[in-house]
């Protein structure tokens, strides 16, 4: 694939070699912004290179985009790991490149690590990496760099904010002004027309204030930061001459609590610049927002209602009433907005059966206010406990509910003429719970599954019963919930909701139930 801004130094004039790798496909991977300001900041450096690294197939060497060189040949291999689904595609990059998996065993490359699911928990990966990176890493990536050029990281700690080895108490780091801190702004741009490639990524907040019990990105990220929107001109400005696009993607986990947002977006619209937004939460947003966002191209609106039950948004502290909901439907369509992506959620604390009966009633309303039924699309998924959340000593929904309850909202929506229902396999789900939560024992069964792949060429779910059963653990009960008065594996990592917080959130969630 042709891109624009992509750098390429000569190898011989820097003295660090550093790997940016993204354990997923190029088109995953570089629809993260991440990705994009790790890239520009690292080789903005004159004494630096950082060259890209995305997974194609188990047991496929990877090599470099810019240089086509291996990844035994970097001095510094950093994994972005946004999902606990991507521990293992790490892992087998690492095997099929010769490089070997513990840190013990390994002087070079030196490996680190850091994203959302490694900040929440980093237990489980502690053997494999070198050093993990917990929060927001533009605060101290300079200073980090020039440690791992001019230290032996095997006999030196770093004596630095955010950096985390196993037994080394730490606490997460984070951007204090996002107007201060870098945006990527010569981002690296395919040069055929593709979503997010072909788009300027624009990130106009970070983290959420709302505080859902469930949600790893109010808890991780907070308190939630906005950029102002002069800052956001002048990222624009500069950021469309430098990369020649004339589409935006706005990123903000809270797009519509910025107390800006029609600035930004009048001025986007007034530019002449399409855009996109994320999806959106439930608000109460007048015909002028949803105007707006239609006129930038928006075709399709997000949003994730979680559940029709009132009662069970107060458990996950997602409050808002339907007619607020129908209202921003409304509008929606009136703006011109031609399709929906709904995502729900099974699983919630005290969720009973009759609780589905609002599907019925929620869709017939969409319907009935002008969205066609096959113009909506449905997705559903249980609701998986996170580490550093209060839901994180929350019992998973068994195999059978969730599988029956999904059942029970496809038939309702294919009797309204909704065809594009997907769900998530629950026993990925179980896998993705139990990675979210465990300790230090799940890299014992990480290492036994990286060398199962070794040998079958592919992960799957026959490689995790394999190695589950070689353990005398149940596939189908992998994940078991935290007991409460036991401390977590996590605790030595500082996050900015305390322990004791999160805990009497989760009473207060499943108190009266």
């Amino acid at each position: 694939m042709k891109e624009r801004n992509i750098v390429k130094k000569d190898h011989r004039s820097v003295k660090l070699k550093f790997a940016l790798v993204y354990p997923n496909l190029y088109s995953v991977g570089m629809s993260n912004l991440a990705i994009r300001l790790l890239y520009e900041l690292i080789n903005q450096r004159e004494d630096a290179l950082c060259e890209r690294f995305f997974f194609s197939n188990y047991g496929s060497p990877p090599r470099s985009l810019e240089s086509g060189m291996p990844l035994s040949y970097f001095d510094v291999i950093g994994f972005s790991l946004q999902h606990e689904m991507d521990y293992i595609r790490s892992l087998d990059m690492l095997r099929s490149s010769g490089i070997p998996l513990e840190s013990k065993n390994r002087s070079h490359p030196i490996v680190i690590a850091g994203g959302p699911s490694i900040s929440a928990n980093p237990i489980p990966m502690a053997p494999f990496i070198d050093l993990f990176i917990i929060g927001e890493v533009e605060p101290i990536l300079d200073d980090f760099l020039n440690f791992l050029m001019e230290k032996d990281v095997k006999s030196h700690e770093p004596e630095l904010p955010g950096i985390y080895q196993l037994g080394k108490p730490t606490e997460k780091i984070s951007v204090r002004d996002l107007n201060s801190s870098p945006h990527s702004l010569r981002q690296i741009i395919s040069e055929e027309e593709i979503g997010f490639l072909s788009s300027f990524l624009l990130e106009i907040s970070r983290g959420c204030n709302r505080r859902c019990r469930f949600c790893l990105e109010t808890f991780l990220f907070s308190p939630k930061r906005d950029r102002s929107v002069s800052t956001i001109k002048n990222i624009i400005e500069e950021g469309l001459l430098l990369t020649n696009v004339k589409r935006i993607c706005c990123i903000s986990s809270a797009l519509l609590d910025h107390p800006e947002i029609k600035d930004i977006l009048s001025y986007l619209m007034d530019r002449g610049i399409s855009f996109s937004v994320p999806s959106l939460r439930v608000y109460d947003m007048d015909e002028e927002l949803m105007r707006l966002m239609a006129s930038g191209g928006q075709r399709t609106l997000t949003i994730a209602p979680e559940t029709p039950s009132e009662r069970l948004r107060e458990v996950i502290n997602k409050k808002f009433e339907n007619d607020q909901f129908y209202s921003m439907i409304y509008k929606a369509h009136r703006a011109g907005i031609k399709s929906l992506k709904l995502y729900f959620m099974i699983g919630i604390p005290g969720e009973r059966d009759e609780d589905l009966e609002g599907f019925d009633i929620m869709l017939s309303k969409i319907i009935s206010l002008g969205f066609n039924p096959s113009s909506i699309h449905i997705s559903i998924n249980p609701l998986i406990p996170k580490a550093n959340t209060p839901f994180q000593w929350l019992p998973l929904i068994s195999r059978k509910d969730y599988e029956r309850r999904v059942n029970i909202i496809q038939r309702k929506a294919s009797s309204l003429g909704i065809r594009r229902v997907e769900s998530l396999d629950y026993r990925w789900c179980n896998i993705q719970a139990y990675l979210s939560t465990a300790g230090l024992e799940a890299s014992k069964i990480i290492k036994a599954l990286i060398d199962d792949i070794a040998i079958r060429g592919s992960e799957s779910l026959g490689s995790w019963r394999r190695v589950l059963k070689s353990f005398n653990k149940n596939p189908e009960k992998l994940y078991e919930p935290k007991s409460l008065d036991l401390p977590l594996p996590w605790e030595e990592i500082k996050m900015p909701t305390p322990t004791e917080i999160l805990r009497s959130e989760f009473i207060r969630a499943i108190g009266d139930l």
